[in-house]
């Protein structure tokens, strides 16, 4: 639920990047931060995965 979740502001429609998207909303500076972090973290993450994907079936 990193990238495509419902937010708290709006639980029925799905929103991209919730996490950040209610940091935003919160306007503290510190958890923009800590949600934008933690987003990308485990997109890196998931980038590593495939590109050591891709290298396995090269």
């Amino acid at each position: 639920h990193i990238i495509y979740a419902p937010a708290k502001i709006n639980q029925y429609a799905a929103d991209g990047f919730p996490a950040i998207s209610d940091a935003i909303i919160s306007g503290t500076s510190t958890e923009i931060e800590y949600q934008v972090a933690i987003a990308t973290y485990f997109i890196r993450g998931a980038l590593s995965t495939l590109k050591e994907f891709h290298n396995f079936f090269s």
